[in-house]
């Protein structure tokens, strides 16, 4: 008689999951383009209109303050979201490294200036024609606002180029990172910095910050913790 020997089903190691906190840059860098380049309601003003002062902002549209203002607060979210995940994957890898713990402070530090940034946004949403508090102060004041705007929301991002500088440390130096993401990381430092030393503009950090944050999250989120 024969006799089969059986054997107990081997049991295989469970996959290690992808690093899923790093989706919440997609979502920091989706909502960071509408709040900045989608809903700028000075962007698609010409410079004859711009120089009419006060008078200006006839032309500008409430809406898109409003929604401009909504879209970076949810972005605020995202990022402090993606910080935290960071900061937890990266003390997975042992105690964390002087460019890790740079990338989880730039980020913080971007995110409070984000919410004074997009905070402008919200006294011009309520204060303009058609807000909940119209009419109330009167339009020399609420062009100063106006003329802030400009600009905070933009440079309000140059703490996530200081983490894109981390995370390209991180990628070259440390191998923690994917090459890619370093390449995309010191791209972004690179084209932020040469219009802020080239022609003092400090705005290209709201343009290329949110650009970074979707593809690095991409990378970020396809390697295994």
């Amino acid at each position: 008689m024969e006799m089969t020997e059986q054997h107990a089903p081997a049991h295989l190691p469970a996959p290690i999951p992808a690093n899923r906190w790093a989706l919440w840059g997609l979502g920091a860098g989706a909502l960071g383009i509408v709040a900045n380049l989608v809903t700028d309601p000075i962007a698609s003003l010409t410079t004859a209109q711009k120089q009419q002062g006060p008078a200006v902002l006839g032309l500008v549209n409430r809406t898109d303050l409003q929604i401009g203002a909504v879209a970076g607060f949810l972005a605020v979210g995202c990022v402090l979201a993606f910080a935290a995940g960071w900061r937890q994957w990266s003390e997975r890898h042992g105690a964390p490294t002087s460019a890790a713990r740079l990338v989880a402070l730039a980020l913080g530090a971007s995110a409070g200036a984000m919410i004074i940034g997009y905070g402008l946004k919200g006294p011009l949403a309520i204060y303009l024609p058609g807000g909940i508090n119209a009419n109330t102060y009167p339009r020399s004041g609420l062009y100063s606002i106006l003329m802030l705007n400009d600009s905070a929301p933009y440079f309000a991002w140059w703490g996530v180029i200081v983490a894109a500088a981390g995370v390209a440390w991180l990628a070259f130096r440390e191998r923690l990172v994917v090459r890619w993401v370093g390449v995309v990381s010191v791209l972004a430092v690179l084209v932020a910095f040469a219009w802020l030393a080239l022609t003092g503009l400090t705005d290209f950090g709201g343009i290329v910050g949110p650009v970074w944050f979707l593809l690095a999250s991409v990378g970020l989120a396809r390697r295994r913790a």
